[in-house]
């Protein structure tokens, strides 16, 4: 005789249950997944790429993120930082095989793109072309939706173009992911600035919805007196001149103030223009809170 429903069953299911719950650690979901700004599923785009299905890897990736091919260059790998491989040994190189995927999507004698819904009458205008806008314009377009998006700079991309230097995200990878984010239709004008070439009532009026996305355009100053004399620079107004061309003159020794990614990003930036660069920060080494990688790289270059 078998028996399924007594109470000595009922206390060992009730101790098994109590023992799994005891080392739970809230990873229903992946961690790494949790981790992730835009929550992709990691796990599933990861084993795809085991198998060498990399368009499929690319299609789960762009579920919630389009610009596999810029962030898997620039994303600060929070869900690395998370990843439970690293009890065993070190974490699994998300953002690499994110941008390991994409790079080979894009090489391919096609890339992937979401199937475009018919089209639904509706008319959409974005006001902005950094990530945000590309974004919305992109989910929108294959949606069904005939979508205008409008830049007042002369090319598309906002921060990851004129914010993150050319040896981390080239730009002409840039443009084709941009172009691959067309593929639904979405029509970019450039140089149409919001409030001179552009108004919100005109807009209202000819579009059916309209999606603001100016970002945040201005670099956060100093609080230190002299911080405004001639010759110190804000880190991103200085990347964004730099990357149109408008180079500020740095001479030939430079100070960076600071100890984040953009800071090192200024200070890289520097060393290719010839420059003998100094990296001042407040705490210790160990405490900056740019990535190690991109510390180690700079002291590789030179930066002191």
């Amino acid at each position: 005789m078998i028996t399924t429903d007594d109470e000595e069953i009922h206390n060992a299911r009730k101790m098994a249950l109590e023992l799994l719950i005891s080392n739970h650690y809230a990873d229903c979901e992946a961690p790494c997944k949790i981790a992730c700004p835009d929550h992709v599923d990691i796990q599933t785009y990861v084993s795809l790429i085991a198998n060498g299905k990399y368009h499929e890897a690319v299609k789960v990736i762009k579920d919630k993120l389009p610009m596999p091919l810029s962030i898997g260059r620039v994303c600060p790998a929070f869900c690395e930082a998370e990843c439970r491989r690293q009890i065993v040994e070190d974490p699994i190189a998300i953002r690499q095989l994110k941008r390991y995927a994409a790079d080979e999507d894009l090489k391919d004698y096609w890339q992937y793109t979401p199937e475009r819904k018919n089209s639904n009458g509706k008319k959409i205008a974005i006001i902005g072309g950094g990530p945000s806008g590309l974004t919305c314009g992109y989910y929108l377009s294959f949606e069904g939706f005939e979508v205008d998006l409008f830049e007042a700079e002369d090319a598309c991309g906002g921060w990851l173009r004129y914010g993150i230097p050319q040896y981390r995200l080239p730009k002409e990878i840039l443009d084709e992911e941009i172009a691959l984010m067309c593929a639904g239709g979405m029509k970019i004008h450039t140089g149409k600035a919001l409030g001179k070439d552009l108004n919100l009532q005109e807009l209202s009026q000819d579009y059916d919805a309209v999606y603001l996305a100016l970002g945040a355009q201005n670099a956060v100053p100093m609080p230190v007196p002299g911080s405004d004399l001639k010759g110190c620079y804000l880190g991103v107004d200085f990347l964004k001149a730099h990357a149109k061309g408008n180079t500020p003159a740095v001479g030939k020794k430079v100070a960076i103030v600071g100890g984040g990614n953009t800071a090192i990003d200024c200070a890289r930036t520097c060393i290719r223009l010839g420059a003998e660069v100094s990296l001042i920060y407040r705490r210790t080494k160990s405490e900056m809170p740019a990535e190690e990688f991109e510390i180690e790289a700079a002291e590789h270059e030179g930066v002191i």
